[in-house]
């Protein structure tokens, strides 16, 4: 996959992408491709020629290096960043932790994240990535019960949290995550790897939790407004408040109801692949539809 510069960033910038030093190392296939989208994976490797990626898109990537490169520098409790390997069933895997913390059996993974993305606690990816790592480290001679997600907030607001009790409190924050048990992450890692497997002979399509769906909205609106007056996750409540906002308006006001189709969040802006996947394309056709009212 070739790097494009289509801002005119630095040249700093566009050498300390190109110079990322996460890759999967002498395996098969890392943890995070194996807990990512097989048809994803498979397009990358067969168009791998034919991509390209823009520096712009890896700022954030690049962020969380810097961060992770602060942290591991002022570290003085904890082993940081080691890459470590499994087999399974004729895989190669590589992973590579944040942090352990030796004496407190507990295995941490960092991440540079949305508060958005943190509303409903620990993503379900998360949850198998730090399980994966608990595996690997007990392999190699760790003792790993506990296992936390710290996320670092990079559009925290300061003022929100100020007037929000339910706002996190502060620029990070860490989650605990429920450790699995090993018949369940042997499970899930031999899933994966058969997933992984079908997809070399035929291409799935990716899940809804796969493109970071966001679930259809009904958006009732007033006539001559942009913005939705209220949002709601279906057509019964959407029209229960039509009704009232219609009963309460003043004469000459009128309200309707707009469907905003569901958003595929990975496939519109974190996908590499999407230039060649099918999928996306018929997903992002999607149109809002209108039914006034």
């Amino acid at each position: 996959m070739r790097l494009t510069n289509k801002l005119g960033l630095p040249s700093s910038i566009v050498n300390a992408v190109a110079r990322d030093p996460y890759h999967r190392g002498d395996a098969h296939i890392s943890v995070t491709s194996l807990i990512g989208p097989a048809r994803k994976r498979m397009l990358e490797i067969v168009h791998g020629d034919e991509l390209t990626e823009d520096v712009a898109d890896r700022i954030w990537s690049l962020m969380g290096q810097i961060a992770h490169g602060i942290l591991e520098r002022n570290d003085a409790d904890g082993m940081t960043e080691e890459r470590l390997f499994i087999e399974r069933h004729g895989w190669r895997i590589s992973g590579q932790f944040d942090r352990v913390l030796v004496e407190d059996k507990l295995v941490q993974d960092y991440k540079l994240s949305s508060t958005y993305a943190t509303k409903d606690g620990v993503k379900p990816e998360w949850e198998a990535q730090a399980n994966l790592y608990a595996l690997m480290l007990r392999e190699h001679g760790y003792e790993i019960e506990r296992a936390q997600i710290v996320v670092i907030l990079r559009d925290y607001q300061k003022s929100k949290a100020q007037h929000d009790p339910g706002y996190p409190q502060a620029p990070v924050i860490v989650l605990d995550v429920p450790i699995w048990p090993m018949e369940q992450v042997e499970a899930y890692i031999h899933h994966r790897l058969e997933v992984h497997s079908q997809a070399q002979h035929v291409l799935p399509l990716c899940s809804a939790d796969e493109r970071w769906e966001r679930p259809a909205k009904y958006a009732l609106v007033k006539d001559g407004n942009k913005r939705a007056t209220s949002l709601h996750d279906d057509y019964a409540s959407a029209y229960a408040a039509l009704e009232a906002a219609s009963i309460g308006a003043k004469k000459g006001a009128s309200f309707r109801i707009d469907t905003r189709p569901a958003e595929q969040i990975r496939c519109a802006d974190y996908c590499a692949a999407r230039p060649v996947c099918k999928q996306a394309d018929e997903l992002l056709k999607a149109k809002r539809i209108d039914f006034a009212a």
